[in-house]
């Protein structure tokens, strides 16, 4: 055999291992990317779960990789999250569903924005948007109180680290700056953390909450009603379940007095009322609230939204939260009209 045909025989012979190769591989995740999830993404026991979540929810009806990509998909981050499962797959805490990093639920924060357009531009408008830049490089609260690890149970919960891998330094000396710059512009409030998109009551007025400590999210139903106290006195708390969210973190002081701490339950002419009878749920917006009620359903038959409270203006001395007629009225109850 000549030298040239030997060469040839040497090169499709060793060709036919890596086609070979290459065509499984292309086949295997071409089947993961078109197929059907219950005989792929389901196929693995510690995912049993979370298919089963995902078959009784709003989303049912998309494939895995509408929201978690694809085998295919020429997104590196996606490609590298799929790796890192099938790496978890073989360490010792196989037996519980691939954890999904930062990166990962900023993905699926994006995927939201693709679905829920309007929901999405909503939350853009709100407060909930601030970015870590916002919350953690506030020179006026850092002077004010110490930056500490319980700052990430609602700003940045699914940060993957410790405070102190976030911003330094960690005092109120300042100045204060982000250890990793990229992340000045990244939402600390996504979409994930009041939803659950296996969740079966996705899609509906229910809402979920992440709990950083135990790396899980809850149905609002399942969340404590927070008791609430004005001096000795308890205050009428709502009882709708997505209440229950806002205050996990708009919480009050570990003696639950009403306008302490972060505190914004409803007093005076409002108490009882839920927080999303006034706040739009995506956007937290007011701006239509007194409208919805005033003057067809108060006692008072006046245009509220010209009174002095700080609904017309936020310098104003009558917080809407917590206001009573008495406030304008010296003190008394004015007659229905």
């Amino acid at each position: 055999m000549s030298a040239g045909r030997r060469f040839k025989f040497l090169l499709i012979t060793a060709l036919i291992p890596v086609v070979f190769l290459l065509a499984t591989g292309l086949g295997g995740m071409a089947w993961f990317h078109f197929g059907n999830p219950t005989t792929t993404c389901a196929s693995c026991h510690e995912m049993a779960d979370t298919h089963a979540a995902w078959s009784g929810s709003s989303h049912r009806t998309l494939h895995c990789r509408k929201c978690h990509g694809g085998s295919l998909t020429l997104d590196v981050h996606a490609l590298r999250a799929h790796v890192n499962r099938v790496v978890q797959h073989f360490r010792p805490t196989r037996d519980k569903p691939p954890g999904l990093t930062e990166k990962d639920r900023l993905a699926l924060h994006e995927a939201c924005r693709n679905c829920h357009p309007q929901s999405f531009a909503e939350w853009q408008d709100s407060r909930h948007s601030a970015t870590y830049a916002r919350i953690f490089l506030d020179a006026t609260h850092n002077q004010t109180e110490q930056l500490a690890p319980d700052c990430l149970r609602c700003h940045g919960m699914f940060f993957d680290g410790h405070i102190e891998d976030l911003v330094t330094p960690a005092s109120t000396t300042g100045p204060w700056a982000l250890k990793d710059p990229a992340k000045a512009n990244q939402p600390a409030i996504p979409c994930l953390a009041c939803h659950q998109i296996h969740s079966p009551s996705a899609g509906t007025r229910a809402a979920h909450l992440y709990v950083r400590r135990e790396q899980s999210s809850f149905t609002d139903a399942l969340l404590p009603i927070t008791p609430m106290f004005r001096g000795g006195q308890a205050v009428k708390v709502s009882h709708d379940p997505r209440q229950r969210l806002c205050t996990q973190c708009h919480a009050p002081n570990a003696f639950r007095q009403l306008g302490s701490g972060d505190d914004r339950t409803p007093t005076g002419v409002h108490e009882g009322l839920s927080c999303l009878d006034c706040h739009g749920a995506h956007s937290n917006s007011a701006k239509t609230s007194c409208g919805a009620c005033h003057p067809a359903t108060s006692r008072c038959g006046l245009d509220v939204r010209l009174m002095d409270t700080s609904y017309r203006s936020s310098s104003s001395k009558h917080n809407i939260h917590t206001m009573a007629c008495g406030d304008c009225h010296n003190g008394q109850r004015p007659a229905s009209r």
